[in-house]
C-alpha cells in the first residue's frame, strides 16, 4: 500500500489536498525569491555608485574655470553667444547643444592615447644611453691601451738603439752583450705582438725581421764594426723611425692607417754585414792573394 505524506492511512488524496500543497509550495518559493531580491538590493544599495563618463564631463564643464572655455566651444559649434551667457539657462533650454559642446570641450582637454612607440620610448632611451656609455668607455679604454703600447714600443726601440750603438762602438774584446740582449728581447716581444695584431702593417713586420734575422739580429751585430760608415748604424735609425710610425698607429685605433698598410717595401737587412759575408770576402781576398 502506498501512503501519501500528510494523508491518513485509508484515505486517498483529493484534488483539494493537492491544491493546498501546491499553494503552500508556491508561497514558499515567492518568499525565497523576495528574500534573495532584498539581499541583492541591500548589497547594491550599500556599494558606492560609480560615476559615468557623462557625470565626469558635466562636472568638468560646470566648473568655474571652464565656464568661458565652454562658451567659446559652444560658439565654435554654432551656438548663439547671447544664449550661452547664462550656462544654466542655456542647458535647460537646449540640452542637446549643451551636451555637444561639453563633450567636445571634455574630449579636447584629454591627452591623446599613447601608442606602442610612446610606451617603448623610455626603454629605448635607457637602452641607447647604456649602449652609448658602454661604447664610450670601451673606446676610451682602447685608446688608453694603445697609447700605453706606443710608449712601451718607443721606449723599447730607444733602449735597443742605445744598446746596439754602444755594442758596435766597443772593441771586440771588451764588448758586453748583456744590455743588448735584454733590449733585444724586449723590443722583439713588442714587435711580435704588433705583427700578430696588425699583420697588414709592413713597417712592423720589417722592423721585427730586421732584429731577428736581418741586419740588426744578434748574429749580425757580432761582426766587427766598420766605423762611421757601418750600414748597421743607418739601419738602427730606420728601425727607430719604423717603431715611431708603428707606435703612432697603435695610439690612434680605429683609423685606416693607409701609410702603414701601403708602406713601400724596403730590404729587411743590409747586405755585407753578416759574418758569412765577411768571411766570404776574406776568403775571396785570400784566394786572390794566393793566386
Amino acid at each position: 500500500m502506498t501512503f501519501v505524506r500528510g494523508v491518513p492511512p485509508g484515505r486517498s488524496e483529493t484534488g483539494g489536498d493537492r491544491g493546498v500543497r501546491v499553494g503552500r509550495a508556491g508561497r514558499i518559493g515567492w518568499r525565497c525569491a523576495a528574500a534573495a531580491a532584498a539581499t541583492a538590493w541591500a548589497l547594491l544599495s550599500g556599494a558606492p555608485a560609480q560615476a559615468q563618463p557623462e557625470d565626469a564631463e558635466l562636472v568638468y564643464c560646470l566648473s568655474p574655470a571652464q565656464a568661458q572655455p565652454l562658451r567659446d566651444a559652444a560658439v565654435a559649434l554654432g551656438a548663439d553667444r547671447a544664449k550661452v551667457t547664462d550656462l544654466a539657462a542655456w542647458r535647460r533650454s537646449d540640452t542637446e547643444a549643451f551636451d555637444k559642446a561639453c563633450t567636445a570641450l571634455f574630449e579636447a582637454q584629454k591627452s591623446p592615447p599613447k601608442d606602442a612607440l610612446d610606451n617603448l620610448l623610455p626603454f629605448l632611451t635607457g637602452l641607447f644611453g647604456a649602449v652609448a656609455t658602454y661604447v664610450a668607455t670601451a673606446w676610451q679604454a682602447r685608446v688608453t691601451a694603445g697609447r700605453a703600447d706606443r710608449d712601451a714600443l718607443v721606449q723599447a726601440a730607444t733602449a735597443f738603439h742605445t744598446a746596439a750603438r754602444e755594442y758596435l762602438g766597443a772593441y771586440a774584446g771588451t764588448r758586453d752583450d748583456k744590455d743588448l740582449n735584454t733590449a733585444h728581447a724586449a723590443l722583439s716581444a713588442r714587435l711580435l705582438r704588433v705583427v700578430s695584431d696588425h699583420p697588414r702593417w709592413p713597417a712592423a713586420r720589417r722592423a721585427h725581421t730586421a732584429i731577428t734575422s736581418g741586419a740588426l739580429s744578434p748574429q749580425a751585430l757580432e761582426a766587427d764594426s766598420r766605423g762611421a760608415g757601418d750600414p748597421r748604424l743607418a739601419r738602427l735609425g730606420e728601425l727607430e723611425v719604423d717603431c715611431a710610425r708603428v707606435g703612432g698607429g697603435l695610439a690612434t685605433p680605429g683609423r685606416w692607417h693607409r701609410s702603414l698598410r701601403r708602406d713601400p717595401d724596403r730590404p729587411a737587412q743590409v747586405e755585407g754585414t753578416g759574418t758569412g759575408d765577411r768571411g766570404g770576402s776574406g776568403g775571396g781576398s785570400g784566394g786572390g792573394g794566393r793566386a
